[in-house]
């Protein structure tokens, strides 16, 4: 009977996974949109050199008090090229949960989403994921752009390749 009880349960849970995978809207096309890359050198700003961080490492510290030395820097510029049907909000949620963009969906507007200098980036420091959900007026999800750094530096936009740092 236990057993029985299991092989039910486990066949309910399976039952559940088409659902799950559904859930997750496609890809916006490529040709709908054009992203760039904005690199430049800025300096990391300066933190308190008092403060101390019990779970902080080495270079965690010599990253937070470093100085004046400017950095590789990196910030997208999302320009939105065609827009299907329903897409009329747009959020941008990075990996940390954190809310980085949220804006009505405008055609040939530029829109900028500062990433961070980009050795934070490739050593999870910061955030390394960031995906732009479009939304339509009822808020359903619509489609999405991923972009992506993967710690050995490649810049992937949903899935493909792009670049490297």
């Amino acid at each position: 009977m236990m057993a029985t009880s299991f092989f039910l349960s486990l066949l309910s849970l399976l039952s559940l996974i088409p659902l799950i995978l559904q859930i997750q809207s496609p890809y916006k096309p490529f040709e709908e949109f054009k992203i760039e890359l904005d690199y430049k050198f800025k300096p990391r700003p300066v933190s308190g050199r008092s403060a101390i961080e019990m779970n902080e490492t080495r270079k965690d510290y010599d990253r937070r008090v470093a100085g004046g030395d400017p950095l590789p820097f990196l910030t997208i510029r999302l320009t939105l090229l065609r827009l299907s049907e329903g897409e009329v909000r747009m959020r941008c949620m990075d990996n940390m949960g954190k809310i980085r963009l949220a804006k009505k969906s405008e055609l040939d507007k530029e829109y900028r989403l500062e990433m961070g200098y980009t050795d934070d980036i490739k050593d999870r420091i910061t955030a390394h994921e960031y995906t732009i959900h479009f939304n339509s007026d009822d808020k359903k999800e619509v489609s999405r752009i991923v972009l992506l750094i993967d710690q050995d530096g490649t810049f992937m936009v949903n899935g493909i390749k792009r670049g490297k740092f």
